[in-house]
Order: C-alpha cells, then sequence, then structure tokens
C-alpha cells in the first residue's frame, strides 16, 4: 500500500485517538538493495551495533527514519533472524539458543527445532537491510509492516476490530525468544497480523514496557482493523472498557 506522508500521519493519528499506545506506531520496509534504502529520504544509518527491535523503538521515540544494515547488526542471530544474512552453519547448530550468554534451551536438539521453525520465515534471498520511519512522519511511501507497541487491552481491541467484518479466527504462533519471528517476519510470510508478549530482546532494546505487546499488521490490515474498531464504538462497545459497567444505562 503506497501513501503519502500526510496519509500515514492521519493513520497514525487514527492508531492513536482509537488505541491510546505509548508510543508511535511504525512503518517497516526490507530493502534487498542499498538504492532501495537510500531512496528513503531522511535516513539515519545506525553507525553502532544495533538489533531490529532497537531501530522500531527509535523510530516510535524520535519519530524519525533509521536503517540497520546488515553490517551494523548487534550479532548474526538477530540478523539471520530478520532475513538481513545468509544462514550459516552456527545458527543451524542453534548455537546461541543453548550456550551461554543466552541459554534459552538446555540441549542442542531443542535449540535446532527453535532454528528449524524460524527458517521458514526467512526470505530465499537476504535483505541488504532494513528501515524504520514513525508513521506519524513516515519517510517510507509503502511500508511492509507496520509495527505497534499496546497495551493488552488496546492490542485486544484492535484485534477484536480486525475480525468485525469478514470473520477469520486468528492463531498466533509462539517460538520463545524469537520476536521477530513472530510478529513482522510472520507478517511478512504470512500477510497476517503477528503478536508477541514481548521477549527478552525486544524488552531490553526495544522498550517493550511492562503489560505491553508487540503487533504488526500490513498497512490494509491495520485500516481494516481500524474501521472495525469504529464499528463496534458505534455500536456501544467503548474504549477503553470500564471496569465499573458496560453500559451507560446501567448506571
Amino acid at each position: 500500500m503506497k501513501c503519502t506522508r500526510e496519509e500515514w500521519k492521519k493513520l497514525s493519528d487514527r492508531v492513536m485517538y482509537s488505541l491510546r499506545p505509548t508510543q508511535y506506531p511504525v512503518a517497516m520496509k526490507f530493502a534487498h538493495t542499498q538504492e532501495e534504502l537510500d531512496a528513503i529520504p531522511n535516513m539515519n544509518y545506525c553507525q553502532n551495533k544495533a538489533s531490529v527491535c532497537k531501530l522500531i523503538s527509535m523510530a516510535a521515540y524520535f519519530q524519525e527514519t533509521f536503517g540497520l544494515t546488515r553490517d551494523h547488526f548487534s550479532g548474526p542471530y538477530c540478523a539471520i533472524n530478520n532475513g538481513c544474512m545468509d544462514v550459516d552453519q552456527d545458527y543451524l547448530d542453534g548455537s546461541i539458543l543453548y550456550r551461554k550468554p543466552t541459554p534459552w534451551h538446555h540441549d542442542q536438539e531443542d535449540a535446532k527445532k527453535h532454528i528449524a521453525e524460524n527458517r521458514k520465515l526467512l526470505p530465499e534471498v537476504p535483505y541488504i537491510g532494513i528501515a524504520c520511519s514513525s508513521l506519524s512522519a513516515c519517510d517510507i511511501e509503502e511500508p511492509d509492516v507496520i509495527s505497534l507497541q499496546l497495551p493488552t487491552q488496546a492490542a485486544f481491541h484492535l484485534l477484536a476490530g480486525y475480525v468485525e467484518n469478514d470473520y477469520e479466527k486468528l492463531y498466533f504462533p509462539f517460538s520463545g525468544e524469537s520476536n521477530c519471528a513472530d510478529t513482522w517476519m510472520y507478517t511478512m510470510k504470512t500477510g497476517k497480523p503477528g503478536v508477541s508478549l514481548g521477549c527478552r530482546g525486544d524488552r531490553a532494546t526495544g522498550a517493550l514496557q511492562f503489560g505491553e505487546v508487540r503487533v504488526t499488521m500490513t498497512a490494509e490490515a491495520l485500516i481494516k482493523a481500524l474501521d472495525g474498531v469504529d464499528t463496534v464504538e458505534k455500536n456501544g462497545i467503548g474504549y477503553p472498557y470500564n471496569p465499573v459497567c458496560l453500559y451507560k444505562n446501567q448506571f
């Protein structure tokens, strides 16, 4: 979906007004060439090591545009999981998931199963890098994914809006310490909304707060969800939900 900066700003305003999140939504672009990245205006390239979680957080907080190329990823696990580096043997062995300093699995076999699931979401040809731009001042004309940082109640309300029309039951994967796999990479691969409870990486480097979750959607899916939110609210289901009563006539 391609829009002007002004149109993206209107979409951002809808998110902020309807859901009252703590951070602005962020547009994400996955680029196969340096020329694609360079064509994005106002780009701030990361010069130090960073993660995609951090890139999203910076774009949301500073309301600017940031780019991360494969040379500046915080490590190969992050780079490969985000489709920006060729799969190597160390990744296939799952070393980072069962050895110190991050032993998420007690043995190599479970780590390799984890990696095998992550691989299903990787592109055939690695990306050269990723750009993230705050939707409130978006420099990306045609984002691949929109990332949202939402309180759990807001996430429920948004997803309830998504299924308000053209209903389909949603299913969300949980892969463990791979927030990227369960959210934006899942959305990139399937076109479906992605949800993560928030892995250690996203909370440590992405500033995902206590009580918040990560939700990703395509722009089209986000508009569908917000339209649904408008409909349910017109039908009397207000947000945020009142803990005292459900309907005004209960007073």
